[in-house]
């Protein structure tokens, strides 16, 4: 949990308390009546959404996403009639405010067993919750809302499941857009990247979601209350799968940062050098809106690309590239690149390395074909070895003055101004 928000941080909680307060002064009487009169119904959902958010899983990007809890929030959203219930006829404020709840409850079990709690996440939740609700129940469609089409029977199945996917698309895109430009504002990348982020990653996650809501809604006038487990099944699927996934990614990423500190430890690299290099990369990547695979392959890269130096004779002096000669540079980058191409399964990470020392000139002048990441590489690795891996504002300032000599003629302007940028930004978002 961040213990400062950030001001775009508190206008999503602060849009989402003020959704609450309107639906609270306008549908007290209805949301008293639901309870009233759906109580089990609620209570099951209210229990499927907080599970759900025990559930939850981070991506390698630092996106959060709880499926289950996302798909039980949408189906009620949806809900029209249930075998052995009354049917579901409350207002979208109602929904809204019983998912609110739910989200809340499995917020508080979550900081009693000592998991992260973040109020952000319910606050995005929330208002995508309601932006479906809201279509889906009180925005006429040709005269009556698509809830009136799912009550009354009025449309062939295949349009009522048209409408609850876009109803479901409309509030989850709502939901990523927010979480992206919150972790936009987090990390310093750009807003379009961000969401961008959040909408590649883990497709089948999204999508999962995108149809657990409608499934359980089309379920529900069958089997009653079963259509939560049923509906959600696949998404429970899907979220063991991707939550694996993650895993594996991040076992990856840990070998290859193992790898990395093959140098460190053989005295050719200050130690933890090839970890700033890259997490600095990974920054400027964001704030220049990389696509996220992309990013990937860059951060592989940028841990390994002074894994050549194991080929060397003797040390250079502090482990800089930087101060070596070009050739001794383009020697050592081909070195760690044919290390690398061994595996058979990290060529394009290979193809990276290969081409960090190449000069941005090449690019200016001759229209050499030098991969942005790999200029990247290069200037993030300057900056690291021009400032001995410290951060005061007097090394800081020696780095990046000792880069400015060099803008144009080594270093691309355009990812020296984007790391800039990132100067005191933490690496990842």
């Amino acid at each position: 949990m961040r213990l400062i928000p950030s001001r775009v941080e508190r206008l999503v909680v602060g849009l989402a308390v003020a959704v609450l307060v309107v639906a609270a002064a306008t549908e007290h009487a209805a949301f008293a009546d639901a309870i009233r009169n759906h109580a089990v119904l609620l209570a099951a959902f209210a229990v499927s959404i907080a599970v759900g958010e025990m559930l939850r899983v981070r991506m390698p990007s630092g996106r959060v996403a709880a499926p289950v809890s996302s798909g039980s929030a949408i189906g009620l959203a949806l809900l029209g009639t249930m075998h052995g219930h009354a049917t579901f006829d409350v207002p979208a404020g109602v929904v809204t405010l019983v998912v609110a709840a739910a989200l809340c409850l499995g917020l508080l079990v979550r900081g009693m067993i000592g998991r992260p709690v973040e109020w952000t996440i319910v606050a995005v939740r929330t208002i995508g919750v309601g932006v479906t609700a809201l279509l889906f129940r009180s925005i006429p469609l040709g005269g009556d809302s698509a809830w009136t089409w799912v009550a009354e029977g009025v449309r062939h199945p295949a349009v009522l499941a048209s409408a609850m996917m876009l109803v479901s698309a409309a509030g989850l895109y709502a939901d990523l857009a927010l979480s992206g430009l919150v972790r936009a504002r987090r990390s310093g990348v750009p807003v379009s990247g961000a969401i961008r982020e959040e909408l590649q990653e883990a497709q089948a996650l999204t999508f999962g979601v995108l149809a657990a809501g409608p499934l359980v809604a089309f379920l529900a006038p069958v089997v009653g209350l079963l259509a939560l487990p049923l509906g959600l099944l696949p998404m429970m699927l899907t979220n063991v799968a991707v939550r694996r996934y993650a895993a594996n990614r991040a076992t990856y990423r840990q070998t290859i940062a193992t790898l990395s500190q093959l140098t460190d430890v053989a005295g050719y690299t200050p130690t933890g050098h090839a970890s700033r290099v890259a997490e600095r990369s990974v920054a400027v990547a964001r704030a220049m809106g990389l696509h996220a695979d992309v990013v990937q392959d860059l951060e592989y890269a940028a841990l390994l690309h002074d894994l050549g130096q194991v080929g060397l004779r003797s040390p250079i002096p502090d482990g800089a590239t930087v101060l070596a000669a070009p050739d001794d540079q383009r020697r050592i980058a081909l070195e760690g690149a044919r290390i690398v191409r061994r595996t058979e399964v990290l060529d394009r990470v290979a193809d990276l390395m290969e081409r960090q020392t190449t000069p941005f000139r090449h690019v200016r002048e001759w229209g050499e074909e030098v991969p942005l990441a790999s200029r990247i590489i290069k200037v993030a690795n300057a900056f690291d070895d021009f400032s001995h891996g410290r951060t005061d504002p007097a090394s800081v300032d020696a780095a990046l003055e000792r880069i400015h000599l060099g803008l144009g003629y080594e270093y691309d302007p355009e990812v020296v101004e984007a790391l800039i940028r990132t100067i005191g930004t933490p690496g990842r978002g």
